[in-house]
Protein backbone atom coordinates (compact mmCIF):
# COMPACT_ATOMS: atom_id res chain seq x y z
CA UNK A 1 0.00 0.00 0.00
CA UNK A 2 1.74 3.33 -0.91
CA UNK A 3 0.22 7.41 -0.42
CA UNK A 4 -0.90 8.95 -3.45
CA UNK A 5 -2.71 11.07 -1.71
CA UNK A 6 -1.02 14.74 -2.75
CA UNK A 7 -0.58 12.98 -6.29
CA UNK A 8 -4.06 12.31 -6.51
CA UNK A 9 -4.68 15.97 -5.63
CA UNK A 10 -2.15 17.47 -7.84
CA UNK A 11 -3.04 15.22 -10.74
CA UNK A 12 -6.85 16.85 -11.12
CA UNK A 13 -7.22 18.26 -14.45
CA UNK A 14 -11.06 18.62 -14.23
CA UNK A 15 -12.52 22.16 -12.93
CA UNK A 16 -15.95 23.20 -12.70
CA UNK A 17 -17.79 24.77 -15.30
CA UNK A 18 -17.16 28.47 -15.65
CA UNK A 19 -13.03 27.57 -14.59
CA UNK A 20 -11.45 26.58 -17.57
CA UNK A 21 -8.80 28.76 -17.62
CA UNK A 22 -7.80 28.18 -13.92
CA UNK A 23 -4.81 27.10 -12.39
CA UNK A 24 -4.80 23.46 -10.92
CA UNK A 25 -1.83 23.05 -8.18
CA UNK A 26 -0.65 20.89 -10.94
CA UNK A 27 -0.63 23.34 -13.83
CA UNK A 28 0.64 26.08 -11.56
CA UNK A 29 3.39 23.84 -10.45
CA UNK A 30 4.28 22.97 -14.33
CA UNK A 31 4.02 27.05 -14.93
CA UNK A 32 6.32 27.72 -11.81
CA UNK A 33 8.86 25.06 -12.53
CA UNK A 34 9.02 26.73 -16.47
CA UNK A 35 9.80 30.77 -15.32
CA UNK A 36 11.93 29.79 -12.39
CA UNK A 37 15.47 31.48 -12.93
CA UNK A 38 16.76 29.30 -10.08
CA UNK A 39 15.59 25.76 -12.21
CA UNK A 40 17.58 27.41 -14.87
CA UNK A 41 20.33 28.49 -13.11
CA UNK A 42 20.65 24.71 -11.53
CA UNK A 43 20.11 23.08 -14.99
CA UNK A 44 23.04 25.21 -16.18
CA UNK A 45 25.28 23.79 -12.86
CA UNK A 46 23.99 20.04 -13.84
CA UNK A 47 25.01 20.64 -17.67
CA UNK A 48 28.71 22.11 -16.00
CA UNK A 49 28.52 18.75 -13.73
CA UNK A 50 27.66 16.80 -16.56
CA UNK A 51 30.66 18.00 -18.64
CA UNK A 52 33.13 17.76 -15.60
CA UNK A 53 32.20 13.69 -15.22
CA UNK A 54 32.83 13.48 -18.72
CA UNK A 55 35.90 15.39 -18.74
CA UNK A 56 37.07 13.29 -16.13
CA UNK A 57 35.91 10.14 -17.48
CA UNK A 58 38.62 10.71 -20.89
CA UNK A 59 41.02 12.16 -18.59
CA UNK A 60 41.49 8.62 -16.82
CA UNK A 61 40.81 6.09 -19.48
CA UNK A 62 42.33 7.93 -22.64
CA UNK A 63 45.92 8.79 -23.06
CA UNK A 64 47.12 12.18 -22.96
CA UNK A 65 48.90 13.44 -26.02
CA UNK A 66 51.56 16.38 -26.30
CA UNK A 67 53.49 17.54 -29.06
CA UNK A 68 56.22 20.02 -29.23
CA UNK A 69 58.56 21.87 -30.95
CA UNK A 70 62.32 23.13 -29.85
CA UNK A 71 65.33 24.97 -31.25
CA UNK A 72 67.91 26.54 -30.32
CA UNK A 73 67.73 30.26 -31.59
CA UNK A 74 70.89 32.00 -30.01
CA UNK A 75 74.00 30.58 -28.47
CA UNK A 76 77.19 31.65 -27.04
CA UNK A 77 78.43 31.62 -30.77
CA UNK A 78 76.73 34.99 -31.19
CA UNK A 79 74.35 34.11 -33.92
CA UNK A 80 70.90 34.10 -34.54
CA UNK A 81 69.76 31.01 -36.50
CA UNK A 82 67.21 28.97 -37.51
CA UNK A 83 67.74 25.86 -39.96
CA UNK A 84 66.35 22.66 -40.38
CA UNK A 85 67.89 19.84 -39.01
CA UNK A 86 68.01 22.15 -36.16
CA UNK A 87 64.52 22.22 -34.75
CA UNK A 88 63.92 19.14 -32.32
CA UNK A 89 59.92 17.71 -32.81
CA UNK A 90 57.93 15.14 -30.48
CA UNK A 91 54.93 13.59 -29.84
CA UNK A 92 54.30 11.54 -26.44
CA UNK A 93 51.16 9.29 -25.58
CA UNK A 94 51.27 8.91 -21.96
CA UNK A 95 48.45 6.34 -19.90
CA UNK A 96 48.44 5.73 -16.04
CA UNK A 97 47.67 1.88 -15.83
CA UNK A 98 47.63 1.65 -12.09
CA UNK A 99 48.40 3.82 -9.00
CA UNK A 100 48.34 2.94 -5.44
CA UNK A 101 46.37 5.98 -4.15
CA UNK A 102 44.65 7.08 -7.11
CA UNK A 103 43.97 4.69 -9.88
CA UNK A 104 42.09 5.33 -12.81
CA UNK A 105 38.91 3.55 -12.16
CA UNK A 106 39.29 5.37 -8.74
CA UNK A 107 39.46 8.78 -10.81
CA UNK A 108 36.73 7.76 -13.12
CA UNK A 109 34.52 6.85 -9.60
CA UNK A 110 35.17 9.86 -7.94
CA UNK A 111 33.81 11.96 -10.77
CA UNK A 112 30.83 9.93 -10.90
CA UNK A 113 30.11 10.60 -7.27
CA UNK A 114 30.43 14.38 -8.00
CA UNK A 115 27.87 13.85 -11.17
CA UNK A 116 25.32 11.99 -9.33
CA UNK A 117 25.46 14.68 -6.49
CA UNK A 118 24.84 16.98 -8.34
CA UNK A 119 22.04 15.31 -10.37
CA UNK A 120 20.27 14.96 -6.74
CA UNK A 121 21.07 18.96 -6.04
CA UNK A 122 19.42 19.56 -9.39
CA UNK A 123 16.29 17.28 -7.61
CA UNK A 124 16.24 19.02 -4.43
CA UNK A 125 16.26 22.32 -5.99
CA UNK A 126 13.33 21.37 -8.13
CA UNK A 127 11.40 19.90 -5.01
CA UNK A 128 11.71 23.20 -3.16
CA UNK A 129 10.35 25.09 -6.29
CA UNK A 130 7.44 23.17 -6.71
CA UNK A 131 7.02 23.24 -2.76
CA UNK A 132 7.25 27.13 -3.01
CA UNK A 133 4.87 26.82 -5.67
CA UNK A 134 2.36 24.87 -3.77
CA UNK A 135 2.32 27.28 -0.84
CA UNK A 136 1.98 30.62 -2.94
CA UNK A 137 -0.79 28.47 -4.83
CA UNK A 138 -3.15 27.54 -1.63
CA UNK A 139 -1.87 31.21 -0.06
CA UNK A 140 -4.45 32.85 -2.89
CA UNK A 141 -7.07 29.97 -3.27
CA UNK A 142 -6.90 30.57 0.95
CA UNK A 143 -6.88 34.45 0.40
CA UNK A 144 -9.93 33.97 -1.98
CA UNK A 145 -12.10 32.04 -0.14
CA UNK A 146 -11.79 34.65 2.96
CA UNK A 147 -12.95 37.23 0.31
CA UNK A 148 -16.25 35.22 -0.20
CA UNK A 149 -16.94 34.21 3.30
CA UNK A 150 -16.44 37.71 4.55
CA UNK A 151 -18.79 38.57 1.81
CA UNK A 152 -21.58 36.08 3.39
CA UNK A 153 -20.82 37.86 6.36
CA UNK A 154 -21.10 41.16 6.03
CA UNK A 155 -24.30 40.55 4.20
CA UNK A 156 -25.87 38.73 7.05
CA UNK A 157 -24.14 41.63 9.02
CA UNK A 158 -26.14 43.81 6.77
CA UNK A 159 -29.08 41.92 7.59
CA UNK A 160 -28.91 41.73 10.98
CA UNK A 161 -28.47 45.67 11.02
CA UNK A 162 -31.63 45.78 8.84
CA UNK A 163 -33.59 44.28 11.12
CA UNK A 164 -32.69 45.40 14.05
CA UNK A 165 -33.15 48.82 13.41
CA UNK A 166 -36.91 47.82 11.81
CA UNK A 167 -37.69 46.30 14.82
CA UNK A 168 -36.21 49.24 17.17
CA UNK A 169 -38.54 51.00 15.47
CA UNK A 170 -41.08 48.93 16.37
CA UNK A 171 -40.25 48.84 19.65
CA UNK A 172 -39.08 45.71 19.88
CA UNK A 173 -35.26 46.41 20.19
CA UNK A 174 -33.36 48.29 22.15
CA UNK A 175 -30.93 51.58 20.85
CA UNK A 176 -28.17 49.40 22.05
CA UNK A 177 -28.91 46.75 20.14
CA UNK A 178 -28.72 48.81 16.88
CA UNK A 179 -25.66 50.69 17.67
CA UNK A 180 -23.71 47.24 18.37
CA UNK A 181 -25.30 45.88 15.46
CA UNK A 182 -23.95 48.59 13.35
CA UNK A 183 -20.49 48.34 14.86
CA UNK A 184 -20.36 44.39 13.99
CA UNK A 185 -21.67 45.55 9.96
CA UNK A 186 -18.51 48.28 10.14
CA UNK A 187 -16.46 45.35 11.59
CA UNK A 188 -17.22 42.93 8.86
CA UNK A 189 -16.98 45.61 6.39
CA UNK A 190 -13.53 46.41 7.61
CA UNK A 191 -12.99 42.61 7.35
CA UNK A 192 -13.70 42.47 4.02
CA UNK A 193 -11.37 45.07 3.11
CA UNK A 194 -8.60 43.26 4.97
CA UNK A 195 -9.68 39.99 3.25
CA UNK A 196 -9.37 41.56 -0.30
CA UNK A 197 -6.05 43.14 0.86
CA UNK A 198 -4.66 40.05 1.42
CA UNK A 199 -6.12 38.66 -1.32
CA UNK A 200 -4.14 41.32 -3.52
CA UNK A 201 -1.03 40.80 -1.61
CA UNK A 202 -1.10 36.98 -2.30
CA UNK A 203 -2.30 37.29 -6.23
CA UNK A 204 0.82 39.72 -6.71
CA UNK A 205 3.13 36.69 -5.11
CA UNK A 206 1.14 34.00 -7.07
CA UNK A 207 2.31 36.27 -10.20
CA UNK A 208 5.84 36.27 -8.95
CA UNK A 209 6.80 32.76 -9.60
CA UNK A 210 5.23 32.89 -13.46
CA UNK A 211 6.88 36.00 -14.59
CA UNK A 212 3.42 37.38 -14.62
CA UNK A 213 2.35 41.58 -14.00
CA UNK A 214 1.31 41.86 -10.30
CA UNK A 215 -1.94 43.24 -10.89
CA UNK A 216 -3.45 40.31 -13.83
CA UNK A 217 -6.18 38.16 -12.15
CA UNK A 218 -5.95 34.67 -11.51
CA UNK A 219 -8.61 31.82 -10.72
CA UNK A 220 -7.57 28.33 -8.58
CA UNK A 221 -9.03 25.46 -8.43
CA UNK A 222 -8.91 22.36 -6.52
CA UNK A 223 -11.31 20.50 -8.41
CA UNK A 224 -14.29 18.11 -7.46
CA UNK A 225 -12.10 15.05 -5.94
CA UNK A 226 -11.94 14.69 -2.59
CA UNK A 227 -8.32 14.01 -1.47
CA UNK A 228 -8.96 10.31 0.59
CA UNK A 229 -5.98 10.26 3.01
CA UNK A 230 -6.09 6.13 3.89
CA UNK A 231 -4.73 5.55 7.87
CA UNK A 232 -2.99 4.74 9.33
CA UNK A 233 -0.18 5.52 7.02
CA UNK A 234 1.91 2.12 5.74
CA UNK A 235 5.03 0.67 8.06
CA UNK A 236 6.95 0.77 4.55
CA UNK A 237 6.91 4.80 4.30
CA UNK A 238 9.29 4.76 6.73
CA UNK A 239 11.93 2.51 4.72
CA UNK A 240 11.29 4.43 1.16
CA UNK A 241 11.64 7.66 3.00
CA UNK A 242 15.46 5.89 4.58
CA UNK A 243 16.08 4.53 0.66
CA UNK A 244 14.51 7.36 -1.53
CA UNK A 245 14.81 10.78 0.40
CA UNK A 246 16.95 13.21 -1.51
CA UNK A 247 18.91 14.91 0.55
CA UNK A 248 19.45 11.57 2.80
CA UNK A 249 20.51 9.93 -0.95
CA UNK A 250 23.33 13.09 -1.52
CA UNK A 251 24.42 12.43 1.99
CA UNK A 252 25.23 9.03 1.22
CA UNK A 253 27.08 9.64 -2.11
CA UNK A 254 28.96 12.59 0.03
CA UNK A 255 29.86 9.87 2.00
CA UNK A 256 30.98 7.77 -0.48
CA UNK A 257 33.30 9.97 -2.01
CA UNK A 258 34.92 11.12 1.06
CA UNK A 259 35.63 7.52 1.64
CA UNK A 260 37.03 7.37 -1.74
CA UNK A 261 39.09 10.64 -0.74
CA UNK A 262 40.38 9.52 2.22
CA UNK A 263 41.73 5.90 0.94
CA UNK A 264 43.78 7.75 -1.31
CA UNK A 265 45.20 10.88 0.94
CA UNK A 266 45.66 7.68 3.16
CA UNK A 267 47.38 5.65 0.96
CA UNK A 268 49.20 8.90 -0.63
CA UNK A 269 50.96 8.70 3.19
CA UNK A 270 52.52 5.10 2.21
CA UNK A 271 54.47 3.87 -0.35
CA UNK A 272 52.81 3.94 -3.67
CA UNK A 273 53.47 2.59 -7.18
CA UNK A 274 52.62 3.45 -9.69
CA UNK A 275 52.49 1.96 -13.54
CA UNK A 276 51.92 3.72 -16.88
CA UNK A 277 52.47 3.37 -20.28
CA UNK A 278 54.20 5.44 -23.01
CA UNK A 279 54.89 5.92 -26.68
CA UNK A 280 57.19 8.48 -28.26
CA UNK A 281 58.80 9.72 -30.94
CA UNK A 282 60.65 12.71 -32.09
CA UNK A 283 62.17 14.38 -35.60
CA UNK A 284 58.56 13.78 -36.96
CA UNK A 285 59.65 14.81 -39.81
CA UNK A 286 56.18 17.22 -40.88
CA UNK A 287 56.11 18.91 -44.30
CA UNK A 288 57.19 21.73 -44.83
CA UNK A 289 58.42 22.19 -41.44
CA UNK A 290 62.12 21.96 -39.55
CA UNK A 291 62.86 18.70 -37.81
CA UNK A 292 64.32 16.21 -40.22
CA UNK A 293 63.69 12.53 -40.86
CA UNK A 294 61.54 10.74 -38.33
CA UNK A 295 63.19 8.86 -35.89
CA UNK A 296 61.88 5.20 -34.99
CA UNK A 297 59.26 5.48 -31.83
CA UNK A 298 60.14 4.28 -28.61
CA UNK A 299 57.47 3.03 -26.65
CA UNK A 300 57.05 0.85 -23.13
CA UNK A 301 56.09 0.95 -19.71
CA UNK A 302 57.53 2.31 -16.79
CA UNK A 303 57.04 1.46 -12.87
CA UNK A 304 58.22 3.84 -10.08
CA UNK A 305 57.80 3.36 -6.27
CA UNK A 306 57.87 6.27 -4.21
CA UNK A 307 58.01 6.47 -0.27
CA UNK A 308 56.96 9.52 1.45
CA UNK A 309 58.42 9.58 5.11
CA UNK A 310 58.58 13.36 5.64
CA UNK A 311 60.40 13.57 9.04
CA UNK A 312 60.91 10.11 10.31
CA UNK A 313 57.15 9.47 9.44
CA UNK A 314 55.83 11.37 11.99
CA UNK A 315 53.66 13.41 8.79
CA UNK A 316 52.76 10.59 7.31
CA UNK A 317 51.23 9.02 10.29
CA UNK A 318 49.39 12.19 11.48
CA UNK A 319 47.89 12.47 7.83
CA UNK A 320 46.72 8.52 8.07
CA UNK A 321 45.00 9.76 11.53
CA UNK A 322 43.26 12.86 10.03
CA UNK A 323 41.67 10.85 7.08
CA UNK A 324 40.58 8.35 9.76
CA UNK A 325 38.82 10.93 12.00
CA UNK A 326 37.06 12.87 8.96
CA UNK A 327 35.62 9.20 7.12
CA UNK A 328 34.65 8.62 10.90
CA UNK A 329 33.02 12.45 10.98
CA UNK A 330 31.10 11.80 7.94
CA UNK A 331 29.52 8.47 8.65
CA UNK A 332 28.28 9.95 12.35
CA UNK A 333 26.87 12.57 10.24
CA UNK A 334 25.19 10.45 8.15
CA UNK A 335 23.64 7.99 10.81
CA UNK A 336 22.21 11.76 12.85
CA UNK A 337 20.29 12.69 9.61
CA UNK A 338 18.75 8.88 9.08
CA UNK A 339 17.93 9.15 12.58
CA UNK A 340 16.35 13.04 12.12
CA UNK A 341 14.74 11.44 9.30
CA UNK A 342 12.90 9.18 11.00
CA UNK A 343 11.32 11.21 13.32
CA UNK A 344 10.81 13.70 10.76
CA UNK A 345 8.60 11.17 8.75
CA UNK A 346 6.79 9.85 11.99
CA UNK A 347 6.00 13.20 13.63
CA UNK A 348 4.67 14.01 10.02
CA UNK A 349 2.12 10.74 9.85
CA UNK A 350 1.69 12.21 13.41
CA UNK A 351 0.69 16.00 12.23
CA UNK A 352 -1.22 14.94 9.07
CA UNK A 353 -3.44 12.09 11.25
CA UNK A 354 -4.90 14.92 13.48
CA UNK A 355 -5.28 17.03 10.64
CA UNK A 356 -7.22 14.68 9.30
CA UNK A 357 -9.59 14.48 12.10
CA UNK A 358 -9.56 18.32 12.84
CA UNK A 359 -10.82 19.10 9.11
CA UNK A 360 -13.90 16.62 9.60
CA UNK A 361 -14.59 18.26 12.85
CA UNK A 362 -14.67 21.55 11.20
CA UNK A 363 -16.56 20.50 8.21
CA UNK A 364 -18.93 19.43 10.88
CA UNK A 365 -19.22 22.18 12.80
CA UNK A 366 -19.66 24.42 9.83
CA UNK A 367 -22.25 22.57 8.71
CA UNK A 368 -24.43 22.86 11.92
CA UNK A 369 -23.39 26.11 12.72
CA UNK A 370 -24.43 27.50 9.32
CA UNK A 371 -28.20 25.70 9.58
CA UNK A 372 -28.49 27.47 13.68
CA UNK A 373 -27.36 30.65 12.25
CA UNK A 374 -30.27 30.20 9.38
CA UNK A 375 -32.88 29.57 12.16
CA UNK A 376 -31.88 32.25 14.32
CA UNK A 377 -32.05 34.95 11.10
CA UNK A 378 -35.34 33.20 10.92
CA UNK A 379 -35.97 33.83 14.49
CA UNK A 380 -34.25 37.43 14.81
CA UNK A 381 -36.47 38.33 11.93
CA UNK A 382 -39.64 37.93 13.76
CA UNK A 383 -38.73 39.29 16.74
CA UNK A 384 -37.75 36.09 18.75
CA UNK A 385 -33.99 35.39 18.93
CA UNK A 386 -32.02 37.10 20.87
CA UNK A 387 -29.47 39.97 19.32
CA UNK A 388 -26.43 37.77 21.03
CA UNK A 389 -27.53 34.71 19.61
CA UNK A 390 -27.45 36.01 16.41
CA UNK A 391 -24.14 37.62 16.89
CA UNK A 392 -22.44 34.62 18.75
CA UNK A 393 -23.71 32.62 15.94
CA UNK A 394 -22.29 35.03 13.20
CA UNK A 395 -19.45 35.13 14.87
CA UNK A 396 -18.64 31.50 15.38
CA UNK A 397 -19.84 30.51 11.49
CA UNK A 398 -17.37 33.33 9.76
CA UNK A 399 -14.14 31.46 12.94
CA UNK A 400 -15.43 28.30 11.71
CA UNK A 401 -15.42 28.33 8.04
CA UNK A 402 -11.92 30.38 7.86
CA UNK A 403 -10.38 27.39 10.21
CA UNK A 404 -11.63 25.19 7.15
CA UNK A 405 -10.26 27.26 4.75
CA UNK A 406 -6.87 26.90 6.91
CA UNK A 407 -7.23 23.25 7.59
CA UNK A 408 -7.99 22.65 3.24
CA UNK A 409 -4.45 24.24 3.11
CA UNK A 410 -2.39 23.26 5.79
CA UNK A 411 -3.72 19.45 5.37
CA UNK A 412 -2.44 19.39 0.88
CA UNK A 413 0.62 21.36 2.56
CA UNK A 414 1.67 18.36 4.97
CA UNK A 415 0.83 15.60 2.36
CA UNK A 416 3.32 17.57 0.05
CA UNK A 417 6.18 17.78 2.64
CA UNK A 418 5.49 14.63 3.54
CA UNK A 419 5.73 13.21 -0.19
CA UNK A 420 9.28 15.38 0.35
CA UNK A 421 10.41 12.99 3.08
CA UNK A 422 9.56 10.02 0.90
CA UNK A 423 11.41 10.88 -1.86
CA UNK A 424 8.66 11.55 -4.19
CA UNK A 425 8.94 14.10 -6.99
CA UNK A 426 5.53 15.95 -6.40
CA UNK A 427 5.75 18.25 -9.62
CA UNK A 428 4.74 14.96 -11.65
Amino acid sequence: MKIFCIAALLSVAAVQPGLAGAFTPKTYIKAVLDASLEMRREEQLLEQAKNNYLSAVLDAALPSITAGMSTTLYDNSGSWRLRNGEVNTTLNASLNLYDSASSPVKKMKRAKLSYESSELSFLIAKQGEAVKALNRFYELYASQKRVGTAKVNLASREQQYTDTNEQYQSGTRSKIEVTQSEGDKLQSELALAQAEFAAQKALMAFNELINVEPEVQQEVDLGSQTVNVPLPFPKEDLARALQNNFSLRQQRTALEKTRLDTRSETLANLPELSVDAFWQRSKLGLPGAFGGAGASPRYGMTASLNFPFGFFGVQNYLGVKTQATVRTAAELQLQNSIRALKTSVLSAQKDIELQVKSQKLLEFQVKAQKDAMENLQSEYAQGGAEFLQLDSAQTKLLDSSNNQINAVNDLDIALANYMTLLGEKIWE
